[in-house]
């Protein structure tokens, strides 16, 4: 690792240009889509919820690679699972947790400190324990795809609903029903939320979206149905996003389809930009109010 650091350097130095990488010296990694941040924690009181706290009991989080059928390839994801999990025989209910554009299914148990969230909340009984599944965003690139259209690409969905929640409930032990299964994510994670959450009221009764646009009317007419379904539905419609975030200015747009279809939803507008700070406090609010 040392090795690659320095000739990464090199390189950036012999081409005259601006390189990122890692610091080897680290303890901490995070894999992002297309290269690896070194992380440091700065402790504070306003942190303290997203803290390691090393005198409460701890949940633990797993690596799962699986063969996706639909795609033809191996895939990856983190699973969360709450403390005690691995002693009893309970079954609990799960919340699928997706990460943004730029990041990867190792991001929230790192950068985004999913599960020391998850710890905190259990230990002071300010939530129910939990499976968090925190599944890969992206797929294979598409010959002729454009990128800019992921969305709309069907490779996630196929692989989510078709492969990554039946492999969870068959391998863990899950309350497999819909008012004990929620989906949420941030940014690009919050787009495969309400195409693959919010538009399959059979599965999940409980949503959260954090920083990102959405609805309209290609949407609705895509999703009719299924959003007249989840207005009768729907436990919890959960909108979050800074008020200087890029994406604010096109929030109205969500919540107009939400409005239409007289989905219910709780809205938090905080301060702050599309960043880890406002995902966290937004996990961090959100999962209290899930599975009631």
């Amino acid at each position: 690792m040392i090795l690659a650091f320095y000739l990464l350097v090199l390189l950036a130095l012999a081409a005259n240009a601006p390189a990122s990488v890692w610091d080897p010296a680290a303890r901490e990694f995070s894999l992002e889509r297309a290269n690896v941040d070194s992380l440091v924690e700065v402790p504070g009181p306003a942190g303290d919820f997203q803290t390691f706290h090393k005198d409460i009991p701890h949940g633990v989080v797993t690596r799962v690679d699986y063969w996706s059928e639909p795609l033809g390839t191996m895939r990856r994801m983190h699973i969360y699972t709450p403390p005690g999990y691995q002693r009893d025989n309970k079954s609990y209910p799960v919340l699928y947790l997706v990460h943004g554009a730029g990041d990867s299914d190792h991001s929230w148990a790192t950068v985004g400190r999913a599960n020391n969230i998850l710890d905190n909340l259990i230990a002071a009984g300010k939530a129910r324990p939990m499976i968090v599944v925190m599944p890969d965003g992206h797929t294979p690139d598409r010959p002729n795809a454009n990128p800019a259209n992921m969305l709309q690409n069907p490779d996630f969905s196929n692989d989510f609903l078709k492969v990554v929640i039946p492999y969870v409930d068959r391998n863990y032990r899950t309350i497999a029903n819909a008012d004990s299964r929620a989906m949420a994510g941030l940014s690009m994670g919050g787009g495969h939320t309400i195409q693959n959450g919010l538009t399959h009221p059979e599965l999940f009764h409980y949503i959260g979206i954090f920083s990102i646009s959405g609805g309209g009317e290609q949407y609705e007419k895509a999703n009719d149905a299924a959003l007249k379904q989840a207005a009768k539905s729907m436990k919890l419609v959960y909108y979050a996003y800074g008020r200087e975030d890029f994406v604010a200015k096109n929030s109205g747009q969500l919540k107009a389809t939400l409005d239409k279809y007289n989905i219910k939803y709780t809205l938090h507008e905080t301060g702050g930009g599309h960043t880890w700070i406002n995902w966290r406090l937004y996990l961090n609010e959100l999962v209290p109010m899930l599975f009631k």
